[in-house]
């Protein structure tokens, strides 16, 4: 028969991710009566991220030297509105708790690449087409366009992480050449024919509308059963649900370790730990992609109602990932620089060169890498400063993206070094494996910085997809008690998912709208 699940430590049939979830939306909602906290809500979460660099954007200020030079007091409005996102708003949701840190600290970091770290108005160009000759060209900051072809212009710009189709596109996915800079009267038109189909990197474009959903499924189904699987047997590990602190804990009845865990020796349970946290990542970041890219081209895009002009074209939808050989040939430095997805990587490059040495060199790059990665430690630690959970650790992010920037330095300079030495006395298949090893190493040595705190902030009892297989499969195979507690539920998701309408307090429109 089956059983209620419980939150009594006591009772026999209580679980311990159920009742870790419960615990951390209590949290929530007792820090939200009492006017600590507020959820995020839509679309006043976005005044610093995008609504005010965009406004600013729209301004031409070529000009206007006194505009130009306002961008110091946008960037402190930013600043501070992206500050108070951080430090007022979470969530119920899980995952939302943790996204708005994401939100807050990238948030900043865009919008001061659009303002201050970068010149938009004066460098950027984005691929636009003739409509009556259907030719391709780069389109400059239209100074002299109506007001909303600037803002197309500012939000095409802002709301395109990796800027797929401009001049200030990450390196690693397929692009045109780029215009020249400097030439004044002249529309240039973009060589579509020379961008590649596949990058170096291993970043491709599909060749049809066919091969571009088919892949995109593929995606979307490995990925949601790699999220099934983790989400179904791994909260069985304490550690998955509570963090590192789960051996002392006092809020949760902890029976230890479950007996397939409690038979391994604990170096095997720490990398089985990290494997399931990286796949984890990545399987989510596979998942939600693959379904905004469905969406945006078969619906909005050229696939379906064509809403969204170049935008919407097959060619902006680059895969998420690069090839895998990048971690082969060329160790850490391939694995963060060429296999893992690139979203982030142009506001914190931009960051990294605007506080660069001004003479080029190693000591340049030095600053550059260590910017890049400090930022990306930084926005992950602000995830879990504003999940709900009481034991997250700001630090430990930082420390593992920090290390992954000293280790992917560190690996090059040896490499550089002993350059002659690797090439006489390796083969290339004992190169490749060297980097492999050297990754899986690093990854182990430094990960706890990263897995511990997102197993604190609670962030896998989060539940990405909403109707579960392998539950279900379990269930139907009759080791349905097995699961505990509400993991015997087939569909995933509650009242916690999904839009509501949120009324500001005290009577302030702004701050109403769309609760996430």
């Amino acid at each position: 028969m089956a059983t209620t699940p419980t939150l009594n430590p006591n009772d026999p049939h209580y679980h311990l991710p159920t009742a870790q979830v419960h615990y951390l939306r209590s949290i929530f909602y007792d820090q939200l009566s009492q006017g600590k906290t507020k959820p995020l809500v839509l679309p006043s979460a976005f005044f610093g991220t995008l609504f005010l660099p965009l406004l600013y954007l729209s301004i031409p200020h070529k000009t206007r030297p006194w505009l130009y030079r306002a961008r110091w007091l946008v960037a402190l409005a930013i600043l501070y509105l992206n500050y108070q996102l951080l430090t007022t708003t979470s969530g119920s949701n899980i995952a939302i708790s943790y996204a708005v840190g994401l939100i807050a600290c990238h948030g900043t970091v865009w919008g001061l690449t659009a303002v201050l770290f970068t010149r938009p108005q004066w460098d950027a160009a984005r691929v636009a087409r003739d409509s009556k000759t259907g030719e391709y060209y780069w389109q400059f900051y239209p100074e002299d366009g109506s007001w909303g072809e600037r803002l197309s212009w500012g939000q095409d710009l802002l709301l395109n992480f990796r800027c797929v189709g401009w001049n200030y596109a990450v390196s690693t996915i397929p692009s045109p050449p780029f215009p020249l800079l400097g030439v004044k009267g002249r529309r240039q038109r973009v060589e579509m024919e020379k961008m590649p189909k596949v990058t170096k990197a291993g970043y491709y474009i599909s060749g049809s509308t066919r091969e571009f959903v088919l892949d995109r499924l593929r995606h979307i189904a490995w990925s949601w059963v790699v999220i099934d699987v983790w989400t179904t047997f791994g909260r069985a590990d304490p550690y998955i649900v509570l963090g590192p602190e789960y051996v002392y804990s006092s809020n949760h009845k902890i029976n230890g370790l479950p007996p397939v865990l409690e038979a391994l020796p604990m170096w095997a349970v720490s990398l089985g730990r990290s494997f399931v946290g990286i796949t984890g990542v990545a399987a989510g970041l596979f998942f939600y992609s693959s379904i905004y890219q469905l969406i945006n081209y078969c619906v909005l895009g050229k696939g379906g109602l064509d809403l969204l002009g170049v935008q919407g074209e097959l060619w902006q939808y680059p895969s998420l990932f690069g090839g895998f050989w990048n971690v082969l040939e060329k160790g850490l430095g391939g694995f963060w620089g060429g296999w893992w997805h690139q979203t982030f990587r142009r506001g914190f490059a931009a960051a990294g060169e605007w506080g660069r040495l001004k003479k080029p060199g190693r000591a340049k790059t030095v600053v550059t890498v260590l910017i890049a990665f400090f930022l990306s430690g930084l926005m992950h630690a602000s995830g879990g400063l504003t999940s709900t959970s009481p034991t997250t650790r700001f630090w430990t992010p930082i420390a593992f993206f920090v290390s992954q920037g000293v280790g992917v330095l560190g690996q090059g300079f040896v490499c550089e070094y002993f350059r002659g030495f690797i090439s006489s006395s390796f083969s290339p298949k004992w190169r490749r494996i060297g980097n492999l090893v050297v990754v899986v190493v690093w990854l182990q040595l430094t990960g706890w910085g990263l897995i511990d705190d997102m197993s604190r902030a609670g962030i896998w009892l989060f539940e990405p997809v909403p109707f579960s297989p392998v539950r279900w499969l379990v269930k139907v195979f009759g080791y349905g008690d097995m699961l505990g507690g509400n993991n015997k539920n087939l569909w995933r998701l509650d009242e916690e998912y999904g839009l509501r309408w949120w009324w500001g307090p005290e009577g302030r429109w702004w701050e109403s709208g769309l609760r996430l």
